[in-house]
């Protein structure tokens, strides 16, 4: 104990002034006093005029000395030390593994432990305790734990998210499945029940004819064994030798065969047909127009608003063919007539169900066709976007267009002749589709509240360009 004393006395003499902490580097000014060298350095640089801290004796110029000896004194102390507070107090590992002593400071740079003597090799370097360096980069980790934690929360709510998605994808398409299956089985229903029903037909036809044919086979077979009977007593009588028996018994034979020969009427041949006219027929055509009854939708044949269209469209007679005239007409102002836009509507709004119509587009270089809502401005420019209520497919350039939160090119390879619009008013749904091949073409997903009407626009005729109508398609069966 006695000389761990002396040690520690002797390490209080090696205490910076500035600093009051062991000398790092220590240098020593001219006038006797040692400070550490990062210490002085620092004290001057505040100051215009170099002086000593202790004494405040003042220099020309900033002059001092590394004081070697002193860092070996230091040295050797701090060995001593580390010596004589065992192992409880200076592990090894707190040692530096080249100059064996303990590791007191940090280098910010090179972020390690040094000890005393190895600043010199870290020129130009910061340095701090270890308690600093222990509360700063333990700062630095509870920052980075913070980040890190938060970074976690959200990624652990974007997995929830994503599941989420793909539950209600993969319930999405199970019930897409079942509503395909389930259109597929009404057709498959109405298709088997006409095939029995026209199977059981041909059975009922067939067993008539058959019936009436067996009838008449069986009286057919009841004359022949009457003729064979005859034909055997007549046989018998010719066997008769004896003349005066054969003549006795003539009148009577001869009566009998009369009798039988008109009772036996000569059989007709029952030769009925198959319905071949109603088996062997045109059936897939037959049945596909009998079929539109229980398709759903089917197709809407609509018809044109006359109250709604723009001034400078012509419409047909029948009010199914719109195109863009040469001349503006003088009509009656009314408050849903287009006055900007050379639209027109479908005289039939819809508040639910599932609709389909198809327009012919033909060879037209632009013109628009789609669904809007009944509230919708009819009047002056604006965009036909879902934000405004309206639900398009566009024709501009030989380019189809449709305006959803932003306009989207939809480049198709085959150019449509005639465009299929889709609407199912409960399930929220838009859908466009090239009725040529029924390839879908773009679908809007909306909430609607109140009621819907067809929309048709051929667009301005460009000089000729484009002055073929628009054509509202109707199936005739």
């Amino acid at each position: 104990m006695e000389s761990s004393k002396h040690a520690k006395d002797y390490m209080e003499e090696f205490i910076c002034p500035v600093c009051l902490e062991v000398l790092n580097v220590p240098v020593t000014l001219l006038c006797g006093h040692n400070f550490c060298k990062a210490c002085i350095d620092s004290v001057w640089n505040s100051k215009k005029q170099p002086s000593c801290p202790e004494c405040r004796e003042e220099y020309a110029t900033r002059k001092y000395a590394l004081n070697r000896l002193l860092a070996n004194a230091i040295k050797r102390v701090q060995i001593q030390c580390q010596k004589e507070e065992g192992s409880n107090t200076c592990q090894k590992d707190q040692l530096c593994t080249e100059h064996k002593i303990r590791l007191e400071l940090f280098c910010e740079e090179d972020e390690c432990l040094v000890c005393s003597l190895c600043v010199p090799e870290h020129p130009g370097h910061t340095f701090f305790t270890v308690q600093k360096a222990f509360n700063i980069y333990k700062d630095n980790l509870t920052t980075s734990l913070s980040h890190q934690q938060s970074g976690l929360k959200h990624l652990k709510e974007i997995k929830c998210q994503q599941e989420m998605k793909i539950s209600e994808i993969t319930a999405h398409a199970r019930s897409l499945q079942l509503h395909v299956t389930s259109e597929f089985a009404k057709l498959r229903g109405f298709l088997q029940e006409k095939e029995d029903n026209l199977v059981q037909q041909l059975k009922v036809e067939e067993t008539r004819i058959l019936k009436e044919m067996e009838e008449n086979l069986r009286k057919i077979k009841e004359d022949i064994n009457t003729v064979q009977e005859s034909v055997s007593n007549i046989q018998l009588q010719l066997q008769q030798q004896d003349s005066l028996t054969f003549l006795k018994e003539i009148k009577s034979f001869t009566l009998s065969l009369l009798k039988d020969q008109k009772e036996s009427d000569v059989p007709n041949i029952v030769a009925q047909e198959m319905s071949l006219g109603v088996y062997k027929s045109p059936l897939q055509y037959g049945i596909w127009k009998e079929m539109k009854t229980i398709l759903n939708p089917g197709l809407d044949n609509l018809v044109l608003d006359t109250k709604t269209a723009h001034p400078d469209l012509i419409l047909s007679d029948d009010l199914t063919s719109i195109k863009h005239g040469n001349k503006r007409q003088e009509l009656p102002e009314y408050p849903e007539r287009f006055d900007a836009w050379l639209s027109v509507l479908g005289s039939e709004g819809f508040m639910s169900g599932r609709h389909y119509w198809e327009v012919e587009v033909g060879n037209k270089t632009s013109c628009c066709v789609g669904i809007t809502r009944e509230s919708t401005s009819r009047k002056g420019n604006f965009i036909m976007s879902p934000g405004n209520g309206y639900w398009t497919l566009c024709l501009s350039d030989y380019e189809y267009v449709v305006w959803d939160t932003s306009p989207k090119n939809l480049r198709l390879r085959e150019k449509p002749q005639r465009i299929g619009t889709y609407l199912d008013y409960e399930g929220g749904q838009v859908s466009f589709y090239n009725a040529d091949n029924m390839s879908h073409l773009y679908t809007f997903t909306d909430t609607f509240t109140e009621r819907l009407y067809p929309l048709f626009n051929p667009c301005t005729n460009d000089g000729g360009e484009n002055a073929e109508p628009l054509k509202l398609f109707h199936l005739k069966l």
